[in-house]
């Protein structure tokens, strides 16, 4: 990703209704790494709930959440977030402008936020379940390649995207094909998708993009997997059991060779992996640099939901908080709040690299589900 994002999409729902709103995180961003620097080196040093920039009501808030750019209403509503029944899909589709919209009934379409447009796009047979997980590769040479071998004359036969596997467990990617325009294919499951009864599917998917695109490495709650993008198989990721210390998907920085996560473990700091071994069979699990970054919730009676990062490009990425407040939302329940911190990384540090932390800003918004 070289083009620099300015915005991240915001995915919010009220009762059946998904709205889309555009959320401006370049004010997170000083000019200069060097002023971020500076302010950084001025700040009080605090401990969490303590005076300073942490005080309680001290940090700057975005401003209400921006009028939606768009409304989705699924066919048929998502379940709740605490059930194993399907629910709506969101996703980044081939560039930052793009968003994939799924619904627990498995229509899907695509929503252009540069031609503010939609389009419908083939029904999944399947419908995902709550713990999916969206991943975006850049088609290469090699995947060229392998569907040319498959079918020289690029009419695909219609019987090979028969699904045979059914339910939330039944892969598929979202291909297009000039002749037959966009189509789902069908994927082989994972492991421990309920295939393997030796293997225990994850509470939260942890997984990287590797080799180009060619791999995807991924994580159940005991072992760690490689999918072959090219020739659509799955493999252990060497001999011995271990899994991606990280929640969520592991962002890469090519000008440093590193991936950006999540640690999976208390606090959740951000951390720095070393996948480059991952386009071959990894013997054991990569190696893991902790990067000094304190994102802690800075009210004392905030309390840590959820996470995720977003790429922004160009070595620079957006945290994104969840929070649970003590006040009650419109629907009886805790309020929340999502803290956005900008940070950088750059080259330097003892390690070859470190992390620039930039500004943090809080939106107060009790219905935000995704960050894309």
């Amino acid at each position: 990703m070289n083009v620099r994002r300015k915005s991240v999409h915001i995915v919010s729902r009220s009762g059946g209704l998904y709205a889309l709103s555009r959320v401006d995180v370049s004010r997170l961003f000083y000019p200069s790494t060097a002023e971020a620097n500076a302010a950084a080196a001025a700040e009080p040093k605090t401990t969490h709930g303590g005076g300073g920039g942490n005080e309680p009501g001290a940090m700057e808030t975005t401003g209400p959440l921006p009028e939606p750019i768009i409304h989705y209403q699924p066919f048929r509503p998502a379940a709740a977030a605490s059930s194993d029944r399907p629910t709506a899909t969101f996703a980044l589709l081939g560039s930052t402008t793009k968003i994939l919209c799924s619904d627990a009934a498995g229509y899907t379409a695509v929503y252009d936020a540069r031609a503010r447009s939609f389009r419908a796009m083939p029904r999944r047979r399947w419908p995902k379940g709550p713990k999916c997980a969206s991943v975006q590769i850049v088609r290469t040479a090699a995947h060229a390649r392998a569907d040319l071998e498959f079918d020289p004359w690029g009419c695909v036969d219609h019987d090979f995207f028969g699904e045979e596997l059914r339910g939330e467990h039944a892969d598929s990617s979202l291909a297009y094909y000039p002749v037959r325009n966009w189509r789902w294919r069908p994927l082989p499951p994972p492991p421990f998708a309920g295939v393997d009864p030796g293997c225990t599917p994850p509470d939260d998917v942890a997984f990287a993009v590797t080799g180009g695109g060619t791999k995807i490495c991924v994580s159940s709650a005991a072992a760690t997997y490689l999918f072959d993008t090219v020739a659509r198989e799955w493999s252990k990721a060497g001999d011995g059991d271990w899994v991606l210390p990280i929640h969520g998907k592991a962002e890469y920085v090519p000008k440093l060779g590193v991936w950006l996560g999540m640690s999976a473990w208390v606090p959740h700091s951000l951390c720095a992996l070393y996948l480059s071994a991952a386009a071959a069979d990894m013997s054991g699990p990569p190696a893991m640099q902790h990067v000094r970054l304190d994102i802690d919730p800075p009210e004392e009676d905030w309390s840590p939901k959820n996470r995720a990062l977003v790429n922004l490009g160009s070595g620079r990425f957006c945290i994104a908080k969840f929070c649970r407040t003590m006040d009650v939302s419109d629907d009886g329940g805790n309020g929340q709040v999502v803290v956005f911190t900008g940070v950088e990384v750059v080259p330097g540090g003892a390690n070859g690299l470190s992390v620039v932390k930039h500004k943090s800003k809080c939106l107060v918004a009790d219905g935000i589900e995704h960050v894309l």
